[in-house]
């Protein structure tokens, strides 16, 4: 068992997850800093990159690491650490894949890792050269670790460093850094946090929410294809109401948005809903006020959340899954008795007149909910309702018994 225990722990991905997330929290502890005419991106030029206003860029590779050494502290960066060596050797791809002799002048490297420096050679003579300038000191100790390993990797990765020219591998020290014992990165924001508000009570709530916002924002952003890159400005209007705390509830503003029905209303898959049911019939002017709502409500949502972003991605999901909620608790009342003579061997077919007319009345019940969005007050009833025919529009919800069969099908 201890053997099959072992075997299960060498395929596990755990320390790779948390590598991520470390990347993921140092990006936050940046983005925390950001300035406007800054953007900064993630998994985009590097693991982290900070574009700056004098048209300069900042890439960071962050490397983590789980294993202890004897006093309990993350291991030590050694002179073969193989982070340490891919790093240096990828960034030596980045200058030579680039044609102009730019590059080098217009990036720097920076290396962050939770692992503990303890006497690294190569660090102390990395700083040594950023005293004397002195390139042959380096190549030196580059060929002396390459002669120190069997390991055909890391020789391949000492070998791209070295055959930089030595007019790029000065620039190219002269422009890293290596940041050992980054460790305890959430403290750190949190301590970033509470240097910028100085009221501890407000410290946990800005985490929770500016972190799963940032993180769902880059779910979402990297699964569309899109570059998940944020801008000084952008920041403060995408997140901004992370830092906003309060109890206080405010209605949500209102505009006059203009309404453009579409040609064929009862086309709609909310109108057939309710067409089947009978809560409305062909013709009605209810077809036209109820797409009305539906517009109204669609058009000021992506205004709140979107174009103004009044809204957090957290918040829409809440006030989504709550909205939904609500209608799937009334719906399995409302059915209750129907599924019942159904699992007794009763054809649906048989039962319509009977839910038809529970639709109807699931229908009512959900026109009465005055739904709200976290931190805000009420909609009102017409959104509200225009949202609910937004969810059946979109076969999210509906009113029917079997409305999964009966719609999802077209």
């Amino acid at each position: 068992m201890a053997g099959t225990k072992t075997i299960q722990e060498q395929h596990t991905a755990g320390p790779q997850a948390i590598g991520f997330d470390y990347q993921f929290y140092y990006f936050m502890l940046l983005a925390l800093d950001l300035k406007f005419g800054q953007k900064i991106g993630f998994e985009v030029k590097d693991d982290v990159h900070i574009d700056k206003e004098d048209g300069t860029t900042v890439l960071y590779q962050a490397k983590h690491t789980i294993i202890k050494n004897s006093k309990g502290n993350p291991q030590n960066l050694t002179d073969l650490d193989t982070d340490l060596w891919k790093t240096l050797s990828n960034w030596v791809d980045f200058i030579n894949a680039d044609k102009s002799s730019d590059f080098l002048k217009k990036h720097t490297f920076i290396l962050v890792t939770n692992k503990s420096e303890n006497n690294n050679d190569f660090i102390t003579t990395l700083n040594t050269f950023k005293a004397d300038n002195d390139s042959d000191k380096v190549k030196l100790k580059i060929a002396e670790l390459g002669n120190k390993t069997q390991d055909e990797t890391l020789k391949k990765y000492f070998k791209n460093v070295s055959k930089l020219s030595k007019s790029k591998l000065e620039l190219f020290l002269k422009n890293l850094t290596i940041e050992t014992g980054e460790d305890g990165i959430i403290d750190k924001i949190k301590k970033r946090i509470f240097e910028k508000y100085y009221q501890e009570n407000l410290v946990e709530p800005i985490f929770e929410r500016l972190s799963a916002n940032l993180n769902l924002s880059k779910y979402l952003e990297i699964k569309a294809g899109q570059r998940f890159e944020i801008s000084g400005e952008d920041f403060g209007k995408k997140f901004g109401k992370c830092f906003k705390v309060t109890t206080d509830i405010k209605p949500l503003p209102k505009r006059e948005f203009p309404v453009l029905l579409p040609d064929d209303l009862e086309s709609q898959i909310f109108i057939k809903q309710l067409l089947d049911i009978g809560e409305v019939q062909t013709g009605s002017n209810d077809i036209r006020n109820y797409t009305t709502q539906m517009l109204k409500f669609l058009n000021h949502f992506t205004y709140w959340s979107e174009e103004e972003n009044f809204i957090l991605l957290t918040d829409i999901e809440e006030f989504k899954n709550n909205s939904i909620l609500i209608w799937i608790n009334e719906f399995k009342a409302k059915y209750r008795q129907i599924e019942r003579q159904i699992n007794n061997g009763y054809a649906i077919v048989d039962l319509e007149d009977d839910i038809k007319n529970l639709g109807v009345d699931l229908v009512e019940y959900i026109r009465r909910q005055n739904l709200s969005i976290p931190g805000y007050s009420d909609l009102g009833i017409e959104f509200s309702n225009g949202h609910y025919y937004a969810l059946s529009d979109k076969l999210e919800i509906g009113w029917h018994f079997d409305w999964g069969n009966k719609y999802k099908k077209e």
